[in-house]
């Protein structure tokens, strides 16, 4: 009965190592919140940390404590290509503003690069966090997001066509999984923006200036599309 002690053999070995795999801890967040998944970063996380960003704006840009900038929301973060707007305020500093943002003048344009990528990780985060759960909040216009699909805000029809790779759109995915993919059209993890295509990259900036009426009326207009 050899087989059957190899058999029993196996299947303790696997049940260890099942145990052991569950056992594995999570990534733990530490006081700058929680490791970054690419090195660029990280080291966007490192710098956001030792500027103490952190202590006003929160580790996820939720804080806006004692009158600091909502950073998940505020339009100039959105509008921000690789710290061009970001890196002017963080090395000028707000002297004026009821916490005094500090200046960081000696800041490198590495630095700075850095810090806005992962202000801007923080900030897709945030706003897919959001604009996925916020599905009762009534139903769109649909002339509305046509209007958006087509116009200069959203420039969707660039790349996408309700008459050819959209077509059917409406009846192939219930809501939350269209409402999904129209804010990342993969997976979570490309909210990181490594090594993201041109329509990749242009879906992160339009979820960073979405406001929750235009991912409504866009949803409304899709649903059309059948």
């Amino acid at each position: 009965m050899r087989w059957i002690s190899s058999i029993r053999a196996i299947c303790v070995l696997a049940m260890l190592a099942g145990a052991a795999f569950a056992q594995t801890p999570d990534v733990k967040r530490d006081a700058g919140g929680y490791p970054a998944p690419t090195p660029k970063l990280e080291r966007g996380r490192t710098v956001y940390v030792i500027s103490s960003c952190h202590f006003c704006h929160g580790i996820d840009l939720t804080g806006a404590a004692m009158g600091a900038a909502d950073l998940l929301h505020l339009p100039m973060v959105g509008s921000d290509e690789d710290g061009n707007l970001i890196g002017a305020i963080v090395r000028a500093g707000l002297p004026n503003l009821q916490t005094a943002m500090p200046q960081y003048p000696d800041y490198t344009p590495q630095q700075i690069s850095d810090l806005a990528a992962y202000i801007h990780y923080l900030r897709r985060q945030g706003r897919y966090r959001e604009l996925t759960g916020a599905t009762g909040e009534g139903a769109g216009d649909a002339v509305a997001g046509a209007a958006y699909f087509n116009g200069a805000a959203g420039k969707c029809n660039g790349c996408h066509s309700v008459a050819g790779d959209l077509a059917g759109i409406g009846a192939k995915y219930e809501a939350s999984r269209l409402r999904s993919r129209l804010l990342v059209p993969g997976p979570e993890s490309a909210i990181s923006g490594e090594g993201a295509s041109a329509g990749l990259t242009a879906h992160l900036k339009l979820l960073e200036r979405y406001g929750d009426a235009d991912v409504r009326n866009l949803m409304a207009y899709l649903q059309t599309v059948k």
